[in-house]
């Protein structure tokens, strides 16, 4: 387990792929839409976790269409990393996937529980503004 008391700011990134479909009524619940989420591994850089997430692309391609240009990217479009990969765009053989890089930071939690209370107080004030305009 990571001691977060040493670990402020500190960034991971997560990557994922999430499997949504469909299945029999289990017991008494009735539904039938499912969905399961793995994680592949945490990554230190996201120019690895682009590269594991391109390898696990070539796994996905083997059951489901997967185009050329759906790939993870550490600069994509406008220069910003292309984090999500799915396949909900075509025919998806009654499943979908949404292959994605999301960033993980550490930080320490008090800090994080004062800040959030300085942020509602700064809304406070924010609104009081406002009503005080109108």
């Amino acid at each position: 387990m990571l001691n977060l008391k040493n670990k402020k700011d500190m960034e991971k990134e997560l990557l994922t792929i999430e499997f949504r479909y469909s299945d029999r009524p289990i017991g008494s619940c009735q539904a039938t839409s499912c969905n399961k989420t793995i994680t592949i591994g945490i990554f230190d850089t996201l120019e690895e976790a682009v590269k594991a997430g391109n390898e696990a692309l070539k796994i996905l391609s083997e059951h489901f269409q997967v185009r050329a240009e759906d790939r993870f990217k550490v600069n994509g479009l406008f220069g910003l990393p292309d984090r999500l990969v799915s396949n909900c765009c075509y025919q998806t053989k009654g499943i979908a996937y949404f292959a994605k890089i999301t960033p993980l930071k550490f930080d320490n939690l008090s800090e994080t529980i004062k800040e959030a209370f300085r942020a509602l107080d700064r809304y406070k004030q924010y609104k009081q503004e406002q009503e005080s305009e109108e």
